[in-house]
């Protein structure tokens, strides 16, 4: 009888336990971790707009899809993110070193091809722009959306920038994006590659006379603060790829893969937004700061635009995309 009471009372304690189980198997199923990396700041235009994609990710996929964000270069510069990330040790990374991700981006990044950011956007939102983000896959990344990483100012130390050859022989900071690089030595400047999170201190103990970024970037790093000039000359239009593993996105059942593709383009339009009205903002901080700003005349800008013609050549060149895609593009962006 008292070994009948034992058992009795052990399956009595027993059954929260088993019950809080299958409450956790019926309500949750698989928890799944998507870790992501950025290099910009917590105030950054970047950072902000990933906390909506959590937010909403989070709470439409009921908790199952738990986004960890790392920003300022935590889990190391971009190139390492982006290594991390196809090897699997990082889920998901956004920013910039895009040949890394896929030579087509390079396509994005031509010199003074995008007027706007919305035609940029036209090409992203476009079966070509799914063509060029399907790319990505056969570098183990799964590219779910592509917005505005904004349009790019040069400033500098030495002086004013009103015509290309007033970039001969400056040292510029350029990513290690090619594109960038061979537009610097297009104007006749001297890239140096810099991880972006050092840059600041290049700027201030001269390692570099100058740097390119958008007016967000600047403001956000506090370069203007170690610059005395700047060129509103809108060179370049980056793109901004949401990223992830492309073995942790197949892992996904399908509705947290729709979830978190929802997720990716949230986070794209609320970042090109917060671009759009934070440009007066930026400019202002810089200004205030000291930096004299020029803005070339029609005539200067087009001494900028045939500089760089070379660009196009060396890539179609190189066979990272043809002539037909770079009209294919401009095809899109004509279209009303």
């Amino acid at each position: 009888m008292k070994r009948i009471f034992c058992l009795m009372l052990c399956l009595v304690l027993l059954a929260p336990a088993v019950f809080s189980q299958g409450q956790v198997e019926s309500a949750g199923e698989k928890v799944y971790t998507m870790k992501l990396g950025h290099a910009s700041t917590t105030e950054s235009t970047r950072h902000k707009a990933l906390l909506e994609m959590e937010k909403y990710v989070e709470e439409k996929s009921g908790g199952r899809l738990q986004v960890e964000i790392y920003p300022g270069a935590q889990l190391g510069d971009e190139t390492a993110m982006i290594e991390a990330m196809k090897l699997g040790t990082q889920e998901a990374f956004v920013g910039g070193v895009f040949a890394s991700q896929t030579p087509m981006l390079e396509i994005y990044l031509m010199p003074f091809f995008f007027p706007t950011q919305a035609d940029l956007m036209k090409v992203s939102r476009s079966d070509f722009g799914t063509k060029i983000r399907e790319t990505a896959e056969k570098y183990g990344i799964k590219m779910l959306a592509v917005g505005d990483g904004g349009s790019r100012q040069i400033t500098n130390n030495v002086r004013p920038i009103r015509t290309p050859s007033d970039m001969k022989g400056l040292k510029i900071r350029t990513p290690p994006i090619e594109s960038i690089i061979k537009a610097m030595e297009a104007l006749g400047a001297n890239p140096v590659s810099i991880p972006y999170g050092d840059t600041y201190m290049a700027l201030k103990t001269n390692v570099a006379d100058g740097q390119e970024n958008p007016l967000a970037n600047i403001g956000d790093m506090k370069f203007h603060e170690v610059q005395k000039f700047m060129t509103m000359i809108d060179y370049q239009f980056h793109p901004e790829p949401f990223d992830v593993n492309l073995d942790f996105f197949n892992s996904l059942p399908s509705d947290l893969q729709k979830v978190l593709e929802e997720g990716a383009w949230i986070y794209t339009d609320k970042q090109n937004e917060l671009r759009r009205n934070l440009n007066d903002y930026y400019y202002d901080m810089i200004v205030s700061g000291g930096v004299t700003v020029y803005v070339p005349t029609e005539a200067e800008r087009q001494l900028f635009i045939n500089a760089m013609k070379p660009v196009y050549n060396y890539f179609v060149g190189k066979g990272v995309f043809t002539q037909a895609d770079l009209d294919e593009m401009r095809r899109i962006v004509e279209q009303n």
